[in-house]
């Protein structure tokens, strides 16, 4: 089974809110024990050490943790060929003014389409290397060197190198993310824990309660949605791109069942449909492949009352 979040909002966004909560629970531990004899130094000591292993899956990405910005090596690699080739192309315009066949020998309108990929700008590169080799006494005539020109191999050869170990970085991704996400979700419980117990610790004291909140974008979004059905009324909703932020959950209040399926036009009735029964509740997904409308028919003679709950789902990460 994949590992799920247990909290919404990003990754770091969250780290930060439980780490400063810690900080905080240091400070006050005291308290914290006097209200209930576990929540001590072993279980401070217990939180830190989670909180020491999450730190070191950062960064796998362009990350920012306690002020230290960690770059992607394959992302420096092709910033270096980019600024390689204009610095190549400079000198190639000098040896060959006005040469439009030359410039694109040199890969002149192929660059504006290869410079983003790491795995295209190797073979440029290789290529712009045996091109400048070609025309090597030109270009050091003009004050290219011969250095500079054996530097575009090293650099094809940095990348491709580089971008070996992105794929394999994706290949392992997977498992460090599960792992990761089981990290994250153990130092949030902490936070949630002492979130838990910290108004009652600090009954008498706002300020104290507050720095001990978890943030509002770890908490899910809920948008709860009330319509009824007349008799023998129908209802569509959009929702092919609702389903990419919400999760849904359809409950019946009323006392009698309502028929739902999933169409492509608001006439489409399929042969098979669901039926959701008088105070039911269920959890809606899309079917594969994804259809345009979620239909929601009310097949009795009374009126029905319907509540579509909306879940904010949080942006992924990996």
């Amino acid at each position: 089974m994949k590992a799920k979040r247990i909290f919404n909002g990003q990754d770091l966004d969250m780290f930060q809110n439980i780490f400063d909560s810690c900080t905080h629970f240091e400070k006050y531990l005291t308290d914290f024990t006097a209200f209930d004899p576990g929540l001590d130094a072993a279980f401070l000591n217990n939180w830190k050490a989670i909180q020491e292993q999450v730190l070191k899956f950062y960064p796998d990405k362009l990350e920012v943790i306690q002020g230290e910005i960690l770059l992607d090596e394959s992302i420096t690699a092709l910033q270096k060929c980019q600024t390689k080739y204009i610095e190549v192309k400079y000198f190639v315009v000098k040896a060959f003014p006005k040469n439009a066949e030359a410039l694109k020998e040199f890969g002149e309108g192929k660059y504006s389409k290869v410079r983003n990929s790491p795995l295209r700008m190797v073979q440029f590169m290789e290529t712009l290397y045996g091109v400048a080799m070609k025309y090597k006494t030109e270009l050091i005539a003009k004050g290219y060197t011969q250095a500079a020109i054996d530097e575009i191999a090293a650099l094809a050869n940095e990348l491709r190198e580089d971008n070996k170990k992105q794929q394999l970085k994706k290949q392992e991704r997977p498992t460090q993310t599960r792992s990761r996400i089981e990290l994250l979700n153990t130092y949030y419980g902490f936070g949630q824990q002492v979130a838990m117990v910290a108004p009652t610790v600090f009954a008498t004291s706002p300020a104290k309660r507050k720095l001990f909140l978890l943030a509002p974008s770890h908490r899910a979004k809920i948008i709860k949605t009330y319509f009824e059905l007349d008799a023998n009324g129908l209802r569509k909703i959009l929702w092919s791109t609702v389903l990419k932020k919400y999760k849904l959950r359809l409950t019946n209040q009323s006392n009698e069942p309502v028929e739902y399926w999933q169409a492509n036009t608001a006439k489409e009735k399929p042969a098979q449909k669901y039926l959701l029964n008088a105070g039911e509740i269920i959890s809606v997904e899309a079917e594969e492949p994804l259809k345009k409308f979620l239909v929601i028919e009310n097949t009795t003679s009374g009126k029905v009352k319907m509540l579509l709950r909306k879940e904010k789902i949080a942006k992924k990460e990996e």
